[in-house]
């Protein structure tokens, strides 16, 4: 019997977005919280201090190996690209063009994660988001897979949930993708979908 794991998530205008259980907010609670946050804020604010603490923050750099994109098997990737552009011109979509920098760099990283965890994740997802993000990205998603041998079986099975459909259906422009085997030749992806 065959393993098949796939998952998805996505980050848009900051707000994280997955087929797991989101939290539970509470708005009577952050109401409270924040109305305590304003007054302590205003208390602070209106002080009388001797010393003038002013704390800067360096800016985060979002930094990866744009050789990591080479290593990705080339001809999964351009295929599970052409099937998912494939599915979208069904739908009037647009297609999505490949981005073998730093889309694909992310995408082997995680990649090579997952294969090291022996298991598919979305793990530091928001890294990626955030790294893509530094670098124009307006929007942020990400398919995973595992287990599939061909890049129109994994997408058949991402076109066949909702969750990966949608991603698929997103308004993105571009993708990075991170196709690798693991030592008995089992393939792990990772697809990131971004919009420009």
């Amino acid at each position: 019997m065959q393993k098949i794991r796939i998952k998805c998530c996505k980050i848009e205008k900051c707000a994280y977005l997955c087929n797991e259980s989101s939290p539970k907010f509470d708005l009577p609670r952050i109401m409270k919280l924040v109305t305590y946050s304003l007054l302590a804020l205003t208390l602070a604010l209106t002080s009388c201090s001797t010393e003038e603490l002013v704390e800067t923050q360096s800016p985060i750099e979002f930094t990866i190996d744009l050789n990591l994109a080479q290593e990705t098997d080339a001809q999964m990737a351009s295929e599970i690209l052409y099937y998912v552009n494939q599915y979208r011109s069904t739908i009037g979509l647009e297609p999505i063009l490949m981005d073998r920098t730093y889309a694909s760099a992310y995408a082997v990283e995680h990649t090579k994660y997952m294969i090291q965890q022996n298991k598919i994740s979305h793990d530091n997802f928001s890294d990626r988001a955030e790294g893509l993000n530094s670098q124009g990205a307006q929007a942020v998603a990400e398919n995973v897979g595992f287990g599939y041998n061909s890049a129109k079986d994994l997408v058949t099975a991402w076109i066949n949930s909702p969750s990966h459909r949608d991603t698929m259906e997103g308004n993105y422009t571009h993708s990075g993708i991170g196709a690798l085997q693991d030592g008995s030749g089992v393939y792990y992806v990772t697809q990131l979908f971004y919009r420009k």
